[in-house]
């Protein structure tokens, strides 16, 4: 009973005005917690994509670099002969 005497105290002393204005500010508030959330899910996606991209790009090059490395081990060993 303690609790319900303390909230009927609170709200029979806030105006119906305050009382709007906190509920807004709750519902700006908790969109601003929904909106920050997903954005930070976009973050990690994109970082996790952008990790995927580079090391592609370094298995690509490692590629290129052993494709290389073959060429010029059959120069030299054509030039060895």
């Amino acid at each position: 009973m303690e609790d319900n005497g303390f909230v009927d105290r609170l709200l029979s002393e806030a105006s119906l005005d305050a009382i709007d204005f906190a509920s807004d500010v709750e519902r700006l508030l908790a969109e601003q917690v929904v909106f920050l959330r997903s954005e930070l899910e976009v973050c990690r996606r994109e970082a996790v994509v952008g990790a995927h991209a580079v090391v592609s790009e370094l298995y690509a090059r490692i590629a290129s670099l052993e494709e290389e490395i073959r060429f010029l081990r059959s120069q030299v060993a054509v030039r060895s002969s």
